[in-house]
């Protein structure tokens, strides 16, 4: 019986004190920083569009606590079977994972108070994505974000900016980002340095 798979092309933007690691460990899930508050829960996260990743890792390389470090983009090949993805664009999945989010929406915020002093559902989202992947064995999700403004498009300000927004919302547009969280080492494949801006750093 074939296993229907999932397959993308990802692009992780990260900064060059990781490169060692990952040339040696790839790009391993079980070594990424947790954080509550992670879009879709703990993983390593790519961008479906190479520029994102690029302007994200330069982002990145530009924090204080990375200077020196230059920006790195890795391209990878990610790889599930279907129903270790979950795809929240898909209306049927969404609406799916909501329900059942729901049903156990006080089951996981009680369990998360008990391990956390202070337990606020917008400062720690990726609490009930992690819940939801251990419970259905779930090793990719993905989602597009909109945004009013981005820095990779025509960053307005002031008057402009106000301008563009009343625009987008009078429109319904907006710019998006195809966020993918991979927790399982086994679905990332075929890891390779695709841009570095090494020889940019002053």
């Amino acid at each position: 019986m074939d296993v229907k798979k999932v397959e993308i092309t990802g692009y992780h933007g990260t900064v060059s004190k990781y490169a060692e690691s990952i040339a040696k460990n790839g790009l391993d899930p079980d070594k990424t920083h947790t954080r509550l508050d992670h879009w879709l829960g703990q993983g390593v996260y790519f961008f479906e569009d190479f520029d994102l990743a690029k302007w994200w890792a330069y982002g990145i390389s530009e924090k204080s606590y990375n200077r020196g470090n230059f920006p790195v983009v890795y391209q990878a090949h990610i790889q599930a079977p279907k129903e270790e993805v979950l795809d929240l664009d898909n209306h049927k999945e969404y609406d799916l994972f909501l329900g059942r989010i729901l049903e156990m929406q006080n089951t996981i915020e009680c369990d998360a108070k008990n391990r956390m002093p202070v337990f606020n559902l917008e400062q720690q989202r990726a609490v009930f994505f992690d819940y939801y992947r251990e419970q259905y064995q779930i090793s990719v999700i993905m989602y597009t974000f909109s945004k009013e403004c981005a820095k990779y498009g025509t960053f307005r300000i002031g008057a402009e900016l106000s301008r563009q927004k009343k625009l987008e919302k009078a429109l319904g547009l907006a710019y998006h980002e195809k966020q993918i969280c991979v927790s399982k080492k086994e679905c990332i494949n075929s890891v390779e340095v695709q841009y570095t801006g090494e020889d940019e750093v002053i």
